[in-house]
């Protein structure tokens, strides 16, 4: 399991609930991986993540498009190659179907996703947006 901490806030509630939600669906994954029922849960993970970083991905690049952060460039490439790692996996299941190494993959790559992006890339424009305020 991993917990939501403060500390992971980007100051932005909006933002903040939806990574919330996105660890809370993770812990899900984990749970019943635990409870070796983690093949069910893959197939759920992959349809939410689908419509998550439609709607995620889509709210914080408008935020940050309004306050003309001047990484949005390279934080949409990154939001790319999340969606892109996540096709590959949805790919990877529907051609071979779930496996220990399938699961492996995913809860590594959402882990990696939830403590690296959130708490280093995400957290920067959150320090950007509170020190250039909207007129």
């Amino acid at each position: 399991m991993i917990k939501w901490q403060q500390s992971l806030s980007v100051g932005i509630d909006m933002i903040d609930e939806e990574h919330k939600e996105l660890f809370n669906r993770v812990n899900d994954v984990f749970d019943a991986c635990m409870k070796q029922q983690g093949q069910d849960k893959v197939y759920e993970i992959l349809e939410f993540l689908r419509e998550y970083t439609v709607k995620h991905f889509g709210d914080e690049e408008k935020l940050l498009e309004k306050y003309k952060y001047p990484e949005l460039p390279q934080h949409k490439k990154l939001h790319e190659k999340f969606i892109s790692d996540i096709q590959e996996i949805e790919n990877d299941v529907k051609k071979n179907g779930v496996s220990v190494s399938i699961v492996t993959t995913l809860n590594r790559k959402l882990v990696d996703w939830l403590i690296n992006h959130i708490s280093k890339v995400d957290k920067k424009y959150g320090e950007y947006i509170k020190a250039h305020p909207l007129n």
